[in-house]
């Protein structure tokens, strides 16, 4: 009996220890499958987070890339020229700079203007209507566009200089590299599909081929995008699946995957060790039973509870793994996903707000912040201060010694800049060498001497590892509420100020009232000078000079005139910098000298025998193709090299006298005569003077229009004429308006005079007959 009894005693422990064992194997399997499953689910709910998040960052990141090219000053001036081949290779240039596959630019009514190689522009227009139609309502457009080789995220901005002159769109490939990204980030799938002809057409994924084409068997209807998870079977493979539409996308949907049997995988090793502790378990007390079933069951409930906290996007709380078993470990990687998953959240959103290369805020963030201090109270008398700083002459550097040393100046530029302002003020890079400083609170006379002594700072030497340069840089300043209260004016006419300081070399300029429309003005002439030209609006004019000896009309000065259609008759003064600052001026330098000869050879045929002066700008001086394109065109209208006269500023001969005296000999080489125009403001030394191979000296006109007898432009004119004369020169007067001026030019024995009050600059056949009848007048 008691051995019966012991025996009944040990069946009926081993088959509650059993029992209890399989209870326990059976309640691990359930909770696990569950917890797996929740977890899942919860991975899959968080990487919808984290897709918009990504989605967004990646979009924004495209969108600041889309408005720096939209601002970009040297892409406007491209897009307003209107040329075709300006406008491409400027669309080509920056989109290979801010890596983009894709660009398009439109009209300021949407018609294609241009795109990067190889597209088909009709498609590209079809494509971008929605989105065009959406920034006309919204100021921009962001979505996912077919250009028919495949899907890319588009943004759409206009170009505004101020006002509207086009459209300009930039976009990334939205294909397989862009789902491995995310797969990459947080180890779900992602898919990219939409409908059409009732069946689901998978554009992109991460799943491998297999997957990928069950996927795009699967029925349209039961992947509708109502954010539901799903379970879902693709080539044999279980699967959570997900689907949302795209963000400004409703008719792409994401369809994110997360692989059911890759989650259970590491579950397999598991129960087999459980079931074998089953079966050793027999042995045991009922006590280690209970603990190890204890022991199995909490480390699930808080691996379930983590899940849900990860769901809800709570990455506070740590997960704790205690021990080394599997569950452990399932704990232990649950809670390195959830850091990391944190991590690139948090790197996301620095990388969207600030700049790689310096750390600096870059220009969304310089922007908010500036919405942001424009809308805090300051004391009377203070204002919050703009600077738009832009380093001169950055790209010789580039060139010089390399891109590498050029970010390192970035870099250094950069930390000077933070040193040099106080900490609530905000420095930020807006792209290439442009940094913006925005000062909360200055005092309204003290912030041009605060910009002065930030841009003598970055005057000093720069000590690098490989070198030490100097640096110079230009800072245009403005100030709210004097020149604006909102943000985009204030960038705007910050950007016009730069713009003065780099033109004036002044160092500093601040915004002065009324330069928007100049600046307006300036975008326009610019735009329609290279029209100019083919529309024939462009005329020559010529002007007498007479000599004092013989009185007779030896030579006369061509002077280029421009009859806008709708601001009619454009200044020299005005038309001409621009040209320049636009490189059309060489067009416009051969414009005037075909023309110019192309007229003496009709006075020639008509027994009018006239040398012709034809100014040179300083950025003809540089054109080493001018001396043979000038000989052929005198060669062609037959006209002697001794009645072509060139006129060069003294001021473009001073810029690089080495090179302009080189210029002047090739020149001089075929015969033509040369003078020297606007003398006596150029700064030149006699040393230098006597270095060029010039026939002429011409007085500028602001020495003779006021000169009277005794005054001091008297004695300038004077000694300029001996001056001129020693050195075996002609001298020429320019501006001679009154009777007395020519009486003292006559006694000072000047050679020429020119102006006024002998004739105005007149057209080819009125410089003929004013010709006859002041021949016939002086005989």
């Amino acid at each position: 009996m008691r051995w019966r009894l012991q025996s009944r005693i040990v069946a009926l422990l081993i088959l509650v220890v059993l029992a209890a064992q399989l209870a326990t194997f059976a309640v691990v399997h359930v909770a696990t499958g569950r917890s797996v499953s929740t977890q899942l689910e919860g991975e899959l709910a968080v990487a919808e987070r984290v897709w918009q998040r990504f989605y967004d960052a990646r979009s924004r990141q495209l969108l600041e890339s889309t408005l720096v090219l939209a601002d970009d000053f040297g892409f406007k001036a491209a897009v307003a020229s209107g040329d075709a081949a300006t406008m491409a290779s400027a669309l080509r240039n920056q989109a290979a700079r801010i890596g983009a596959d894709a660009a398009v630019l439109l009209g300021p009514d949407g018609d294609w203007r241009a795109g990067l190689e190889g597209a088909d522009p009709a498609a590209q227009s079809r494509a971008l209507a929605p989105l065009l139609a959406r920034a006309r309502e919204e100021g921009f457009a962001l979505s996912v566009v077919d250009f028919g080789n495949g899907l890319h995220v588009m943004a759409l901005l206009p170009v505004l200089a101020p006002d509207q002159i086009g459209w300009v769109a930039i976009g990334s490939t939205f294909g397989d590299d862009y789902a491995g990204d995310f797969r990459g980030l947080t180890g779900i799938h992602a898919s990219f599909a939409r409908e059409e002809g009732g069946a689901l057409v998978v554009h992109a994924s991460s799943l491998d081929p297999g997957a990928r084409a069950a996927l795009a068997a699967v029925a349209p209807a039961a992947l509708a995008p109502d954010r539901r998870i799903r379970p879902m079977d693709l080539a044999g493979d279980r699967y959570f699946a997900l689907s949302e539409p795209v963000s400004g996308a409703d008719a792409v949907r994401v369809v994110l995957q997360g692989s059911l049997d890759e989650a259970m995988a590491p579950y397999a090793t598991l129960k087999d060790r459980i079931l074998l502790l089953s079966g050793l378990s027999a042995l045991i007390a009922l006590g280690v039973a209970g603990l190890l079933g204890r022991g199995i069951s909490r480390p699930v409930v808080r691996l379930a509870e983590a899940a849900q906290r990860i769901q809800s996007g709570d990455y506070s709380q740590p997960i704790e793994a205690r021990g080394k078993d599997e569950i452990s470990g399932l704990a232990s990687a649950l809670g390195h996903m959830q850091q990391g998953i944190a991590a690139r959240e948090e790197r996301i959103l620095h990388q969207a707000n600030h700049d790689a290369l310096t750390g600096l805020p870059n220009r969304a963030r310089a922007r908010d912040h500036l919405e942001r201090t424009l809308a805090e109270p300051r004391p009377d008398g203070h204002a919050c201060a703009v600077l738009m700083l832009d380093l001169d002459r950055f790209k010789e550097i580039n060139d010089t010694l390399g891109h590498g040393f050029g970010d390192q100046v970035l870099q250094e530029v950069g930390k000077r800049l933070r040193l040099a302002v106080r900490p609530d003020d905000l420095v930020a890079r807006l792209g290439g060498d442009e940094f913006m400083v925005i000062m909360r609170e200055v005092e309204r006379e003290h912030a041009p001497r605060r910009a002065r002594a930030l841009l003598a700072q970055l005057r000093e030497p720069l000590d690098l590892p490989s070198t030490r340069i100097n640096l110079d840089c230009s800072i245009g300043l403005v100030l709210s509420p004097d020149h604006g209260d909102d943000a985009q004016t204030l960038l705007r006419r910050a950007d016009i100020a730069l713009y003065d300081a780099k033109e004036t070399r002044s160092g500093v300029a601040v915004y002065q009232p009324g330069r928007d429309e100049v600046h307006l003005r300036q975008l326009a002439l610019m735009g329609d000078l290279r029209q100019s030209v083919a529309r024939r609006e462009l005329s020559l004019k010529f002007q007498p000079k007479v000599d004092l000896a013989s009185r007779q009309v030896r030579h006369v000065e061509a002077l280029l005139r421009w009859q806008h259609p709708t601001l009619g008759a454009v200044p020299p003064d005005e038309f001409i910098p621009l040209a320049e600052r636009s490189g059309f001026v060489h067009e416009l330098t051969r414009f005037v000298l075909e023309e110019a000869l192309r007229q003496n050879a009709a006075w020639r045929a008509e027994g009018l025998d006239l040398g012709v002066a034809i100014n040179l700008s300083a950025m003809d001086l540089m054109d080493a193709d001018l001396p043979d394109f000038i000989h052929d065109c005198q060669r062609r209208h037959k006209v002697p090299p001794a009645k072509i006269i060139l006129e060069v500023t003294e001021g473009a001969l001073m810029r690089d006298v080495d090179y302009a005296v080189r210029m002047l000999h090739r020149l001089r080489a075929g015969g033509i005569r040369l003078s020297i125009d606007d003398f006596g403001t150029g700064y030149s030394s006699l040393a230098q003077l006597k270095r060029m191979p010039v026939d002429e000296l011409k007085i500028d006109k602001s020495f003779v229009m006021q000169m009277t007898e005794g005054s001091d432009d008297a004695v300038i004119v004077r000694s300029t004429i001996e001056l001129g004369h020693n050195m075996g020169l002609s001298v020429i007067a320019e501006g001679v308006e009154s009777d007395s001026s020519l009486a003292l030019l006559t006694q000072y024995r000047c050679d020429m005079v020119q102006g006024y009050l002998f004739s105005p600059p007149l057209a080819g056949a009125e410089l003929y007959a004013w010709c006859q009848r002041f021949a016939g007048a002086e005989a």
